[in-house]
């Protein structure tokens, strides 16, 4: 436990997210860790997941709950959210898959590396080995190797994994990354990523970002990202490279 931790804000994005929401869990970080915040927010959800939030919220005044009116998609909510938690003055945010695939767990050790100089972002990295519980079903890990190749090859940079729901920051940085709206809804990772070449250049990025591998994750079924939309994924990269952030 990090008695003297930064105050850190975490931003939940919640879709239909009744049946997967593990409030015990939420509750433990928060008594973990005395300077996190959790902002929820709603986007849209057509299932019970904002009257589950509401009372989640009204049982703390560290959780925040947002919402969206409308569907908008997970980068508008992330977007939403960190920069609401910008404007109450957080020292580190970021975002956190609401299924929980990364463990709250793990949430010390991307502060721990914010903490060391020139570090300002740190990135869950899900790479399996030895001494670590990283389950990913074959199909998912060999489609996110070649996705990240690719990646990797547009940006110019060795990255082994964008796509990771667990990602920290310090809160001038993220005021600069989300200080516009996001050409992609679910592949904005890779914009984030992009944005920050394009304000420091390579060299600066490679130390600036660190890539965590974590010690435990968990292929949590019930994804909302359907075939139809990974068979786009050329031509939203393509939207994405060929645009200037």
């Amino acid at each position: 436990m990090l008695s003297e931790a930064p105050k850190t804000a975490l931003i939940i994005p919640c879709y239909n997210e009744g049946r997967r929401l593990d409030l015990p869990a939420f509750n433990a970080a928060l008594e973990t860790y005395p300077e996190l915040v959790f902002y929820f927010v709603d986007d849209g959800s057509s299932d019970n997941t904002y009257e589950i939030l509401q009372n989640l919220s009204a049982d703390s005044t560290r959780v925040k709950l947002l919402r969206m009116e409308q569907n908008a998609g997970k980068a508008a909510a992330v977007r939403h959210g960190i920069l609401a938690s910008i404007k109450d003055g957080n020292i580190l945010t970021g975002y956190w898959d609401a299924d929980l695939a990364t463990p709250l767990s793990e949430l010390q050790a991307f502060i721990i590396e914010l903490s060391r100089p020139g570090v300002e972002m740190v990135m869950g990295c899900r790479l399996a080995h030895l001494g670590a519980r990283v389950r990913r079903k074959a199909s998912r890990h060999y489609l996110g190797r070649f996705f990240a190749t690719v990646v990797s090859e547009l940006l110019a940079m060795q990255v082994y994994d964008t796509q990771c729901g667990a990602k920290l920051m310090k809160a001038e940085l993220a005021a600069k990354l989300f200080a516009s709206p996001f050409i992609s809804g679910w592949l904005f990772d890779v914009e984030l990523i992009k944005r920050m070449k394009e304000i420091y250049g390579i060299p600066a990025c490679e130390t600036k970002i660190i890539e965590l591998p974590l010690r435990q994750w968990n292929d949590v079924g019930g994804s909302k990202l359907k075939l139809s939309k990974m068979l786009l994924v050329p031509f939203v990269l393509l939207r994405i490279f060929s645009s200037r952030s």
